[in-house]
């Protein structure tokens, strides 16, 4: 019965215990046949039949084997962009080495993994590893480096199980609800470590979904000017919190809130009780046919604007120079491009060569110079012959003919 089974008639609860359904058109879980136990690894954790559940003329380890094997492919099938990254192909002798490293490291962290822990394999990258890395659906973040195909419910359940489970925490795991952008948690209680592994990292007070979190992250660096950047209103709608949130989230980060009191006010006095002093409705006076009606007409109000958030002064770090490194410079086509070397700025750095040509190039002006001036503080003599019979008038054109 149970060694002929399919994979559809076993469900893995969140408590860990296995269920087996004898009816395959049933949807209902059935009835708890085993329970999964630390194993030798987090992704290969061991299963127990239940001491209780009578598996008749089947042998009860042939039995074990069978479900052994359904939890084995359970797992891989919910994690196989994980799973992906330690494969024969992925691990070959002719992929460079820092994409093994990553993989392996990343494989290690269930899907996530801090930029900070593979600093030296990162600065290595070219562009064709770079490509190796997004077809394996690994995704760069400027803090984290994740994997975006995990962040499914079923993913997060799974990993939160497991972690559960080779950490020896209690089960069920404390997993957000299925597509939750973020959730407040206790932070005296909470265990960074476990809501990392699951792809929703702690900040502040708010465990937050990776992809979400790296797009606010992406959002502040890509927005940064003068070493400040001014928070949005968006960023709190990606994480689904309130502003005060995203304040403590963004501070976690180690950015710095710039308190703005003018900013504020400005935002009390368009909140929407003074705009519920505006009249709300116009009623206008219509003569039709002899008989006078009234209707009234629903005034057209402007969407109210969203008051500007603090600004914030940027953490200065690695992720922020990755940031700067990859938003390319832009330059207008429709203007001129001059050479460096003629248009350089007055403060640029000059090479050796260049400066030995321009210290001899003043040099030699600055002794043409001197000689000009010497050459004017001398006496200015011209002379001009004539011979006895010429007049006065004569002497004067020799003398302008010199």
């Amino acid at each position: 019965m149970i060694l002929s089974a399919i994979s559809k008639q076993f469900t893995l609860s969140d408590e860990g215990q296995i269920f087996f359904q004898k009816d395959s058109t049933n949807p209902l879980p059935g009835v708890p046949l085993a329970k999964v136990k630390k194993g030798e690894s987090l992704l290969a954790p061991q299963v127990e039949l239940l001491a209780e559940f009578d598996t008749g003329s089947e042998d009860r380890a042939a039995v074990t084997e069978h479900v052994s094997t359904w939890m084995k492919a359970h797992v891989y099938t919910v994690l196989e962009p994980l799973f992906g990254l330690v494969s024969d192909e992925a691990m070959a002798e002719t992929v460079p080495e820092p994409v093994r490293t990553i993989s392996l490291k990343l494989f290690a962290g269930t899907g996530i993994l801090p930029r900070g822990d593979v600093e030296d394999a990162l600065s290595q990258l070219d562009a064709d590893m770079r490509k190796a890395l997004r077809d394996r659906k690994v995704r760069l973040g400027p803090l984290l480096i994740f994997i975006p195909d995990l962040n499914k419910p079923a993913a997060v359940r799974l990993r939160g199980l497991l972690w559960s489970l080779a950490n020896d925490a209690p089960l069920p795991a404390p997993v957000p609800k299925d597509g939750s952008m973020s959730v407040v948690v206790d932070v005296t209680t909470a265990n960074p470590d476990f809501y990392r592994a699951i792809g929703y990292p702690l900040y502040g007070p708010r465990v937050i979904r990776i992809d979400m979190l790296d797009r606010v992250i992406n959002a502040v660096y890509d927005g940064a000017q003068g070493g400040k950047f001014q928070a949005q209103h968006n960023m709190a709608e990606w994480m689904g919190c309130p502003i005060a949130d995203l304040y403590a989230i963004l501070e976690a980060m180690g950015h710095k809130r710039i308190e703005t009191p003018v900013v504020e006010k400005a935002a009390e006095e368009s909140s929407p009780v003074a705009e519920a002093e505006a009249p709300a409705e116009v009623a206008e006076v219509k003569a039709e046919e002899g008989v006078v009606t009234t209707e009234v007409v629903a005034e057209k109000k402007e969407p109210q604007k969203k008051p500007d958030l603090d600004f914030f002064f940027l953490r200065r770090g690695k992720a922020h120079k990755d940031a700067a490194e990859r938003r390319p410079h832009r330059e207008k086509s429709d203007k001129p491009q001059f050479p460096k070397e003629r248009y350089a700025p007055k403060n640029a750095k000059k090479s050796d060569g260049e400066g030995e040509h321009k210290k001899f190039k003043k040099k030699k002006f600055d002794d043409r110079k001197k000689d000009k001036r010497e050459f004017r503080d001398e006496p200015r003599v011209f002379k001009a012959e004539a011979n006895d019979h010429d007049n006065p008038f004569a002497v004067l054109q020799n003398l302008k003919l010199k």
